[in-house]
């Protein structure tokens, strides 16, 4: 779920990017000064452009937006997110997954200390405007198993299966650990913008993923979170969660839990975009059943008329490098997808996958 947060950093990134051409003109090569002369010209020109107010950035980020004009990595993140507006043109999914997952990428690729400061102060104080994605998060209270909390999806898990055909399908997507810590001061590491930093006791919730960089090659990624505790049994739980320098919002509602497996369903929000998801973990070491596989997939149909078969399969497990044995810099080929997997895959997900650059 928290894969969400990189696309729309990218695409605030490139905003930021763009009005830094001024400030970097003076130590830019004359090819870099072109291209992002035409940044400056397109943002902000349409409504389905990333913009950025300058007159905020003075006044909340200036020292964040000094170190960003200048750094060569935060120019390039904003040149990869640029090239993805034409899928932001021409993209007909509602959830404009094929430029979210070109946006996420380019965050992948090239973030930066710099990137971070700067688009987690600009976007801490709304000096950004995104693009929009409109969208509903679907899911309701009734809809959560009664009297579930975290407790309930506590220890450790794999991702099995995913909605979102974006977040939802990284491979390896491991939770390690989902466990209550009583530790004041890291558990007030996360503040909430509503209640203010998470209080004693707290859920130490680590997970970590394979995310894809621009040429489809494989990063491992890993982090851990302050989750709250006082969330009442049976409601949604909302938290907070700091993500490339950014605090970013997620309202969880486990579905369904049993010994072997559970269900969450979340949405993900970040300044005007909403991305709805839902996740099937399972246990270390267990297969589920065809009954089993069966049960989950009666429950999507009659509670929420969703087609389980539409979902990805999350490769985990044994298949997987051990955290100990990959580095943030891992890299590893991803294997080309046959025409008739994409086939396959666009009439399942009903979209036209006709770039292959921007298949998942």
């Amino acid at each position: 779920a928290a894969a969400a947060a990189a696309a729309a950093a990218a695409a605030a990134a490139a905003a930021a990017a763009a009005a830094a051409a001024a400030t970097a003109a003076s130590i830019m090569p004359a090819s870099s000064l072109h291209l992002v002369a035409l940044l400056v010209a397109s943002w902000g020109a349409s409504p389905s452009r990333a913009g950025v107010d300058m007159k905020c950035v003075q006044k909340h980020c200036l020292w964040q937006f000094a170190k960003y004009a200048v750094d060569p990595t935060s120019l390039k993140l904003s040149f990869c997110e640029t090239g993805c507006q034409k899928y932001y043109d021409d993209d007909p999914t509602p959830g404009k997954y094929h430029y979210q997952n070109c946006t996420q990428k380019c965050t992948v690729t090239y973030e930066s200390k710099a990137s971070d400061d700067f688009i987690g102060c600009a976007m801490t104080n709304n000096c950004l405007m995104l693009p929009p994605i409109p969208g509903h998060c679907p899911w309701k209270k009734e809809d959560i198993v009664p009297g579930a909390t975290l407790a309930t999806i506590s220890g450790e898990w794999w991702q099995h299966r995913g909605l979102n055909p974006v977040y939802d399908c990284f491979p390896c997507q491991h939770i390690h650990s989902n466990i209550l810590v009583n530790d004041s001061a890291w558990c007030a590491k996360t503040v909430s913008p509503v209640t203010g930093p998470v209080k004693e006791p707290c859920w130490n919730y680590t997970y970590s993923y394979d995310v894809f960089k621009t040429d489809n090659t494989l990063k491992y990624y890993d982090q851990s979170w302050q989750l709250p505790s006082d969330t009442p049994p049976g409601n949604p739980i909302d938290i907070f969660y700091t993500y490339q320098g950014t605090t970013h919002n997620e309202t969880w509602y486990p579905v369904a839990a049993t010994e072997k497996y559970a269900i969450i369903a979340f949405c993900s929000y970040i300044l005007s975009w909403i991305n709805v998801g839902s996740i099937v973990w399972v246990r270390p070491g267990q297969e589920l059943t065809e009954s089993e596989e069966s049960d989950i997939r009666a429950l999507y149909k009659n509670k929420f008329n969703i087609s389980y078969d539409t979902f990805c399969d999350v490769r985990h497990g044994d298949t997987c490098d051990a955290a100990s044995d990959m580095m943030s810099s891992h890299a590893r080929p991803r294997p080309l997808l046959t025409s008739r997997e994409v086939q396959e895959l666009s009439y399942h997900l009903g979209l036209s996958l006709e770039r292959s650059e921007v298949i998942l």
